[in-house]
């Protein structure tokens, strides 16, 4: 019923007479992701999250776990992985399924394949981020593919955030210590410039340890309840220069480079290897060296003005290369004898693209009109390679079962075409504001088979070039009841095409007697949102309350039984392999209610002046409908409450924090998961900040003040046969950093 009112509603975003786009308060916090234009928070029919570069301070934040640590209903997982953090899970949601986006440029593709590969999507330096946006819901309808549950932006630091012609110069110098890895971190901004040209440099780095347990024992094998050791770095570097030669015409250009090296031993993978065909294997050591790196090179041109019919431009055009290696020695005794081998694993993706944006403003009887509208054109190339050996105590190469080295999925390049179209319509004396919004996308996916492929997947069916298109819809409507009182509801379609490797997945194993096969049918997952929300502000604070409904369509199973092979058990009888294939199948149901506000204590006393109360509760129960079972990718009930103190004088502060998260046990668990259950848990952590002068300032945290043991729910995915107490979060641990700023 929703799509044809949008589509109505934009068949009145007519040009007429121009108007000038509506300017934000300053002191607002402005958010750009819900709208792609810049509004206050109070201004968007959404619930979005800004978290700003001081919070980050503030907050000891040193990764994108960390950035999350008080956004009840958002989570990263990852605790207790050789391969560090994942993606960003939203209203129980995630993976590639929620865009990550760094100045408007997706992140990587998280990629898998059996123990040895796990590309991730941990490719930001906090240090380098102005701001991070977080859109709850789908949000297709402006940023396209994979916005199926939400979108995490990311917008790096700025010169013009430093430097103008009053103030040319800028330096800051950070220092941090964690004490749960046992991490230095530095990091230099440099900013120099005036209103005519003006560039910036931030430069980061951090060297640490694993992130401790509260596992009371050692060891090895599978029993080890301490972390596996890791010796972590990681080197960022972050430049933009601006150049504005006319007023309201400005050049940038931008590169960032991510690199980060872990080398681990993985003690827990130490011990008797059980399973497969053969007798068991007694692994004796098993280490690992794992790469990743990211750079990205941007060249931008945005114009703004008051006047004329076009009103804004922001036209960008960027490179991007991604690459995870990883490579994993072991030394293993089989009842032949003993063996080394070795694993090298690489996933590499490349993205080059360009958008337009423009945006006209004008008015259409007593309304006014805020249209942006453009285009988004990118193509992504994706390689993955796995390769290996294994040698007797001679040095002689012994036999693989599975031919090395292999491809898990064609070379594959991705086209993307988009256009799309919102009109931010504001009416009734301001008090309305409605907001429909739509996008077309044009994909297709061309295979290149080439000869390390096909050695690797020996009678796998022959990979097919695929393609699909998709419209999403979006409508927003914003009602100011009051000074004080305003509502909202918002419909919003995600869509996430079918990955190239479900499509095209290849794998053979001859003596295992099973294969994948490809499945260019497969058709895009996809969603809609409706939520519902009411904001009060007043001297006493605002609380933001929001209710909302997502149902989600053709989720792809990876690796099902082939359906074409049902009535033989699943096997193919040309060749008696056992063949599973990704098929469209689940459908997906999530409820959630939300609420978070601040209660300005200082309205009540003059003797609570600088005191306030900053509070945000999350609960979501989700169903796959399908099989009738608890979605294990809902995060738990998250309740946080923070008493904030800041000083009338503003030099100094603090925050004592309170998260409380529900357990979860067998009945909010899928039964063919065999997922650990948790217990809930209460921690406690203190925030504090001291100004020594306009130029320094020290920033301290202490973290689970109560030593409490816990296991967060995201993590439990990854636990299988170990002991859970390395899946535990570190127990009171502390962390400083010091700014100095010139």
């Amino acid at each position: 019923m929703v799509r044809p009112l949008a589509m109505l509603i934009l068949a009145f975003a007519v040009p007429a007479q121009a108007a000038a786009s509506e300017p934000a308060p300053a002191e607002e916090t402005i958010t750009v992701v819900g709208t792609r234009t810049e509004r206050t928070l109070e201004q968007v029919g959404a619930t979005i999250s800004v978290i700003s570069e001081e919070e980050i301070e503030r907050q000891i934040v040193r990764d994108i776990a960390d950035l999350v640590r008080y956004e009840p209903g958002v989570s990263v997982s990852g605790t207790g992985s050789r391969f560090g953090l994942s993606g960003f899970n939203i209203r129980g949601i995630e993976g590639n399924r929620v865009l990550t986006i760094v100045d408007g440029v997706r992140v990587a593709d998280e990629f898998s394949f059996g123990p040895f590969l796990s590309s991730r999507r941990d490719f930001v330096d906090v240090d380098s981020v102005a701001v991070v946006e977080i859109a709850r819901g789908p949000i297709s309808s402006l940023y396209g593919s994979d916005a199926l549950g939400g979108v995490v932006s990311f917008t790096t630091k700025g010169p013009q955030s430093y430097v103008n012609a009053d103030n040319p110069f800028y330096a800051g110098l950070n220092a941090g210590y964690s004490s749960d890895d046992s991490s230095f971190a530095t990091s230099a901004t440099l900013a120099a410039g005036n209103d005519l040209i003006a560039g910036v440099l931030t430069l980061t780095r951090r060297e640490g340890d694993e992130t401790e347990t509260q596992g009371s024992s050692g060891g090895v094998a599978a029993a080890r309840q301490e972390a596996d050791p890791q010796e972590n770095e990681t080197n960022s570097l972050a430049a933009k220069i601006r150049f504005a030669p006319w007023e309201n015409h400005s050049f940038d250009v931008a590169y960032d480079l991510y690199e980060q090296e872990t080398d681990a031993q993985i003690l827990s993978d130490y011990g008797l290897l059980l399973g497969g065909f053969g007798p068991p294997t007694l692994i004796n050591s098993r280490n690992a060296f794992d790469e990743r790196e990211r750079d990205k090179l941007t060249l931008g041109y945005q114009y703004n003005a008051e006047e004329g019919f076009l009103n804004r431009v922001d036209l960008k055009v960027y490179r991007q290369t991604s690459e995870s290696n990883q490579l994993t020695n072991e030394a293993r005794t089989p009842v032949s004898g003993p063996q080394t081998r070795f694993r090298y694993s690489e996933f590499e993706q490349e993205i080059d693209g360009a958008y337009l944006q423009l945006g006209s403003d004008f008015n259409v009887g007593n309304s006014t009109h805020a249209v942006t509208y453009g285009v988004d054109y990118y193509v992504i190339d994706s390689v993955s390679l796995r390769n290996g050996g294994t040698f007797d105590a001679a040095g002689v190469p012994q036999f693989e079962f599975s031919p090395l080295p292999t491809r898990d999925f064609p070379i594959t390049e991705v086209t993307q075409t988009a256009f799309f179209i919102q009109d931010e319509i504001v009416m009734l004396d301001e008090k309305l504001r409605l907001t429909p919004g739509l996008r077309y996308d044009r994909f297709d996916a061309d295979t290149e088979v080439d000869a390390v492929y096909l050695a690797g997947n020996p009678g796998t069916t022959a990979p097919e070039d695929y393609d699909d298109s998709e419209v999403t819809l979006s409508f927003a409507a914003l009602y100011q009841f009051s000074d004080n009182v305003s509502g909202f509801t918002r419909y919003s379609e995600g869509f996430r095409a079918p990955p190239y490797d479900d499509v095209n997945v290849g794998f053979t194993n001859p003596l295992g007697g099973y294969k994948t096969i490809s499945n260019p049918d497969l058709v895009s997952e996809t969603s809609q949102g409706l939520e519902v929300g009411i904001r009060f502000q007043g001297e006493f604070g605002d609380v933001n309350l929001a209710v909302y409904r997502n149902e989600y369509e053709d989720f792809i199973e990876s690796l099902a039984i082939a359906p074409e092979f049902l009535p033989f058990g699943g096997i193919d009888p040309a060749d008696g392999f056992l063949t599973f294939q990704s098929i469209n199948r689940a459908e997906v149901e999530i409820d959630g209610i939300e609420l978070n506000g601040y209660l300005e204590l200082g309205a009540f006393s003059d003797a609570l002046d600088g005191f306030g109360v900053r509070y945000a509760v999350a609960y979501a129960d989700g169903e796959d409908t399908d099989a009738d079972e608890p979605l294990d990718t809902i995060n738990p009930l998250t309740g946080v409450i923070g008493l904030v103190y800041d000083a009338p004088e503003r030099n100094w502060g603090g925050q004592l924090v309170v998260t409380v998260v529900e357990g979860k046990d067998g009945s909010d668990i899928s039964s063919a998961s065999g997922r650990l259950e948790t217990s809930g848990y209460g921690i406690v952590d203190l925030l504090a900040y001291y100004d020594f002068t306009e130029h320094v300032s020290l920033n301290l945290g202490l973290f689970n003040l109560a030593d409490k043991e816990y296991i967060r729910w995201a993590d439990t995915v990854s636990i299988g046969g170990d002991a859970p107490e390395r899946f535990t979060q570190p127990g009171f641990n502390a962390g400083a950093t010091l700014k100095v700023t010139f």
